[in-house]
């Protein structure tokens, strides 16, 4: 008994190690030294002179998530916020918000050239989010519930308030199915929760085939903590079923799931040969070839814009256990980066550069090519370089990096559950470039709605407990090193910043 005590206890101080060190990376980007002060207020700029160049929309941070997969480790919400959610249930009625949002404002006459998304579209790396994900651009029935609905008659809202239930998602505008404006194309790139499990650890595929994650302390003898995680498995760690919304206690004796094939974990080729399948447009969404396409891309979604997806989650190294949060480039991805940059220049374009992590979060533990600084220096070298667009930190944050302007925009599952619209101007005479944006809800009605919007109350609600998360609010605030509102200042959302050429 005094063997097995002592072993339960060296496997406890080793998961909270482990877990103090995930605190530590995700809570120490180094301190972003830029101005974060805007040049130029919204009320000072008049077009006179600029010609409007693109109009897109940055989403990021989707989290598209399986709530009741086993491979999740809810109990760990008082550490991570993307453990567990009291509103995660609602994570796609949410990015179906923000899509209907889209359609408004392009429906409306204000046509949205494309849209980004920077990464973290999925939750936790599965294919059935996955499928749900091009479900939500593309359109048509989903159906959330991925196991038994454990609830009560008495305990199931009505079925507009239910988040289990199915719903039919709008989809990304398309010609001929939501009016007569033009199809809006959407590109993506990969996020840390796109590449890892529960967006921390590395995924292996072992000799029988099954995909899973090997955590810290694995095999040290700790019957209450899972050793890895396996999205296929029949038992789970604190699994959060919708008769038992959670979050569960950090040690709860593992519980039987019924398993589904279906939430089997995917890898980076076959998220990529996923984007290839997707009825919206365009083919791939940035990537340029299904099988043998790096996981980085560049295209020209408008006349005179390059549009360059960097893959920051393409670190040195993938060792069993060790947490993968922050962002990391290769050498080779760096190479390719300045040969873009430079035909870009070349040809006289304006360069917008998209990756999920922001500068201030790429890391030399993960044998990072291009660290802050180095990121910062590179694309001012270039300059064709007007916009760098990220997410990751899940707030409302732009900086002045001096030729080009760095934007992070905030999670659409996390308050204050946003995307931002971009207009880029150009004045042909001094060769000028003026950066004007705005943030927009899934909420606001200042538009006609593209159809019918049945969710919103639902919607209303995922918002509400959202807001009134303490914790989420407190923890969001520890990401950033200055303990600013996610929301962000009023010049963090709508602004307009002009850059010289």
């Amino acid at each position: 008994m005094l063997k097995r005590d002592t072993t339960f206890r060296r496997a406890l101080r080793v998961v909270s190690a482990c877990l103090t060190i995930a605190i530590c990376l995700a809570a120490s980007c180094p301190p972003d030294n830029a101005d974060l002060l805007p040049r130029t207020t919204s009320d000072a700029f008049s077009t006179d002179g600029f010609t409007l160049v693109t109009r897109l929309v940055h989403i990021s941070d989707t989290h598209v998530v399986d709530e009741e997969s086993p491979a999740r480790f809810p109990a760990a919400a008082d550490i991570t916020r993307s453990a567990w959610r009291p509103y995660e249930s609602y994570s796609m009625q949410l990015v179906d918000g923000i899509i209907r949002q889209i359609n408004r404002i392009h429906a409306s006459g204000r046509t949205i050239d494309f849209v980004v998304n920077t990464g973290d579209a999925c939750d936790n790396s599965q294919r059935n989010e996955l499928a749900w994900l091009l479900t939500l651009f593309d359109g048509g029935p989903i159906n959330p519930l991925t196991g038994i609905d454990d609830r009560l008659p008495w305990q199931k809202p009505e079925p507009l308030l239910d988040p289990h239930a199915v719903f039919e998602a709008q989809g990304m505008y398309q010609n001929g199915v939501h009016g007569d404006a033009s199809n809006i194309p959407w590109y993506v790139v990969f996020g840390n929760h796109d590449s890892f499990a529960i967006g921390l650890f590395p995924i292996f595929q072992g000799p029988d085939g099954v995909r899973g994650a090997p955590l810290p302390g694995r095999g040290l003898g700790a019957p209450l903590l899972p050793t890895d995680l396996k999205p296929t498995a029949a038992l789970a760690n604190g699994n959060v079923t919708p008769g038992m919304p959670g979050p569960p206690n950090l040690f709860e004796i593992p519980r039987f799931v019924f398993p589904n094939p279906d939430r089997e974990y995917f890898d980076k080729r076959e998220f990529i040969a996923a984007m290839f399948t997707a009825k919206t447009g365009p083919s791939g969404h940035g990537f340029t070839d299904p099988v043998f396409g790096e996981s980085w891309w560049s295209q020209t979604p408008v006349a005179g814009v390059r549009l360059i997806g960097l893959d920051t989650c393409d670190p040195a190294h993938r060792i069993p256990g060790f947490l993968y949060v922050d962002g990391s480039i290769s050498e080779r991805q760096r190479t390719w980066l300045e040969n873009e940059l430079t035909r870009a220049d070349a040809a006289n374009e304006i360069a917008i550069v998209c990756s999920h992590h922001p500068s201030q979060a790429l890391r030399e533990i993960y044998g990072s090519s291009l660290l802050p600084d180095d990121l910062h220096a590179l694309l001012n070298a270039h300059p064709s370089v007007a916009l760098h667009l990220s997410g990751h930190e899940h707030r409302h944050r732009v900086a002045d990096r001096g030729n080009y302007v760095e934007i992070e925009t905030c999670a659409t599952i996390d308050p204050p559950q946003e995307g931002r619209v971009i207009e880029i101007y150009r004045n042909d005479t001094t060769n000028e470039i003026a950066i004007a944006y705005d943030v927009f809800s899934h909420i606001d009605d200042a538009l006609p709605p593209v159809g019918d919007d049945l969710l919103r109350p639902l919607r209303v609600e995922a918002k509400t407990i959202a807001d009134n998360d303490k914790n989420a609010a407190a923890r969001q605030r520890e990401r950033d090193p200055t303990g600013a509102d996610p929301r962000g200042r009023p010049t963090d959302r709508r602004n307009v910043i002009k850059l010289a050429r």
